[in-house]
């Protein structure tokens, strides 16, 4: 609701140059490679949770290919300008904070895949959490990787709000799905099957 008011009573803008305003060495080493948590680091996480349990790996998946989809019609039907673009074109002596070795895109701005990835990878793994203290930190998380954006510049602030809102309720169709599967199998894992090998 925060992020919804600062949109709403900001021009995107001077809000992209407000929220890009604090920035340092550490902040850029750290969202460089932070933000590739919203990229391919889900697919890592999917094949360690396929010893864990099947069910968790799978639900995952789906739903990380279901926003993936859903983020690349999206993006292709809307085409928005990215931040480096736009200033370009409307204000050409403003100069955005960039990173050594960032590149910056210049199309398919709207809305932000990675806030997408992380935002369903997250909500993901808290269906299988019950610890609250967890959920939490894995809203924080999967904010951090939409905040990336952001300040890296390769997305305004709307594109991520929307990006967040796309990646929880898609995660929350599949979710209401999947459990109408019953999946017998998927309660096994991998560690199962190398621990009979061992037998």
């Amino acid at each position: 609701m925060v992020f919804v008011l600062m949109i709403t009573g900001n021009g995107k803008a001077d809000l992209h140059l407000w929220l890009t305003s604090c920035s340092s060495t550490a902040t850029d080493v750290f969202f460089h490679y932070y933000t590739y948590v919203g990229d391919w680091v889900p697919y890592v996480v999917i094949a360690g949770l396929l010893f864990y349990r099947y069910r968790v790996a799978l639900f995952v998946l789906v739903s990380q290919l279901a926003t993936g989809l859903v983020s690349i019609i999206i993006k292709q039907t809307w085409n928005e300008p990215r931040p480096i673009l736009y200033f370009k074109d409307h204000y050409p002596n403003i100069q955005l904070h960039q990173i050594v070795g960032e590149h910056l895109h210049s199309m398919h701005s709207f809305p932000s895949g990675h806030t997408i990835t992380a935002f369903a990878l997250f909500l993901a793994l808290s269906f299988f959490t019950k610890r609250p203290t967890l959920h939490l930190l894995y809203f924080v998380l999967a904010l951090l990787v939409g905040y990336s954006r952001i300040y890296l510049s390769q997305h305004f602030a709307l594109d991520v709000l929307v990006g967040s809102f796309i990646g929880v309720s898609v995660t929350l169709l599949c979710q209401f799905y999947f459990d109408k599967m019953e999946l017998k199998w998927a309660d096994g894992s991998l560690r199962d099957v190398f621990s009979r090998k061992r037998n």
